[in-house]
């Protein structure tokens, strides 16, 4: 029950969450009920004012919920957790002109994103995979749950190996967090993450041919539209960084991100708080018309479960289709050649002689802190050596490379593992190539000039003569 019929917008966060209807289904998404513990195993929260991102929040043990909402705070739940092994995709809307686009248009915003939502809820449907949907002030999560007790567990360890960030996890590892990360664990999170970048290249096929936007993976930048640079993002960046670290929003908890964002505070300030909302069949336009503010979401959490649907069968279906495609068959590959190891660097990668590269490619492997941190210039750097026969791992090994150096920064591979992001990212980008989703449309100067990526150099050099060596030899 809404304390005191208050009309809409004039419920704090406060108020809202306490409302025992919230408390029940925000405890639902984290695993737990009245009556049983919270499954995951820490949570994260920005309360108002913080000014910062969900990269630099604090992890809190599971006892601090209670303390989180009467903060008022923005509320996110471990990916790792106790019993289960989460199943996690999003889609985000991107516009790199113009941050604070979905927040001041977001029935526009929505609309932009409904080829891809539409594509990606009829590929759960085909699989049998029910992940429970959630709007955010951006897009959409769907997320579900595989026991850690199914026999699928320890199938999907058998396809990836040990991630090295294994290795480091008691060193991050909170005093008052119990629960264990076990081989098996983290071989079955790396090939989960394999498994959900196959769904992204199908989401991507069906959902191009019909979307007004650019669809992309993991936030890349795009070149200019009509309105901008704006584009669809399928994100599950998650897949590349140690299970430990990462976190997800949590369904009826608080969306303040647009206040938190300083390169949107003077202008969505004003706005008023949103909540993550399931989406539960209703209709966009039913949801728009609501809304999402606190009032409207209160309702909704009288009558709608925040429990994350057990999904081993779907998940099965995914992993049966993934075994047969050509994306699998590259992942194969790609984990079956070996890295040069840091003893051998300095008569390796660090012999590349920058000289020899374009200098959009040279930029970026000189700068990497912070260019390569940016999708977009992995991305660039992938194709360049890809079109000059490096096999992918070795352009991976490059990254870790240039990642391995004393650049400033600061606990970035502290909390973060340097040779798994660059596997990932490389991974996911070569992966485009080898299957042939990527053909290089973008893969030309002008291009490159448009996403930033040009030094303005001078050069004189033609990107599409690179571009036809990478088409060939895939």
């Amino acid at each position: 029950m809404i304390p005191g019929g208050r009309a809409p917008g004039e419920l704090t966060i406060a108020e809202y969450y306490r409302i025992p209807a919230v408390r029940q289904r925000i405890r639902e998404y984290c695993g737990g009920s009245d009556r049983s513990d919270l499954t995951c195993v820490f949570l994260s929260g920005l309360t108002p004012g913080a000014h910062t991102s969900w990269n630099c929040s604090p992890q809190y043990p599971v006892g601090d919920l209670d303390l989180l909402l009467n903060a008022g705070a923005d509320i996110s739940r471990s990916t790792w957790d106790s019993q289960n092994l989460l199943v996690h995709v999003d889609i985000d809307y991107q516009h790199f002109d113009r941050p604070a686009e979905p927040f001041e248009h977001p029935a526009d915003m929505f609309v932009k994103l409904e080829p891809a939502r539409r594509a990606v809820q009829q590929l759960l449907e085909e699989f049998n995979l029910p992940l429970l949907a959630v709007m955010t002030g951006r897009g959409y999560h769907f997320t579900g749950r595989i026991p850690l007790e199914s026999p699928l567990v320890a199938r999907l360890a058998e396809l990836a190996p040990v991630p090295r960030w294994l290795a480091t996890c008691a060193a991050r590892r909170p005093s008052w967090a119990t629960a264990a990360i076990t081989p098996t664990l983290a071989r079955a999170y790396l090939a989960l993450g394999m498994l959900v970048e196959y769904f992204a290249h199908l989401t991507v096929r069906r959902a191009t041919p019909h979307s007004r936007l650019p669809v992309v993976l993991n936030g890349t930048v795009v070149g200019p539209g009509p309105w901008g640079r704006e584009c669809t993002s399928l994100d599950f960046t998650y897949a590349g960084d140690p299970i430990d670290i990462r976190h997800m929003r949590v369904a009826f908890s608080a969306y303040q991100g647009h206040h938190f964002r300083y390169d949107t505070e003077c202008i969505t300030a004003r706005l008023p708080p949103l909540v993550a909302v399931p989406l539960a069949s209703r209709p966009l336009v039913d949801i728009l018309q609501e809304g999402r503010e606190p009032e409207a979401a209160a309702v909704l959490a009288a009558g709608t479960s925040a429990i994350m649907p057990a999904v081993t069968e779907g998940a099965t279906h995914l992993l049966k289709a993934y075994l047969a495609s050509p994306l699998a068959r590259f992942h194969q590959d790609f984990y079956a050649t070996k890295p040069d190891p840091p003893s051998r660097w300095p008569v390796t990668y660090d012999r590349l002689d920058l000289g020899s590269l374009v200098p959009c490619v040279s930029a970026s492997l000189a700068a990497p802190n912070d260019l390569l941190l940016k999708p977009e210039h992995v991305q660039h750097v992938t194709r360049y050596l890809l079109s000059r026969g490096w096999h992918p791992r070795h352009i991976a090994g490059l990254v870790h490379s240039r990642y391995a150096r004393n650049l400033g920064w600061g606990d970035r591979w502290t909390k973060m593992d340097a040779q798994t992001r660059a596997e990932f990212d490389v991974r996911v980008f070569a992966g485009m190539v080898a299957t042939g989703m990527d053909e290089g449309i973008d893969f030309n100067c002008r291009s490159a000039q448009e996403k930033g990526l040009c030094p303005g150099a001078g050069c004189t050099h033609d990107l599409r003569s690179d571009r036809d060596h990478l088409l060939a030899r895939v």
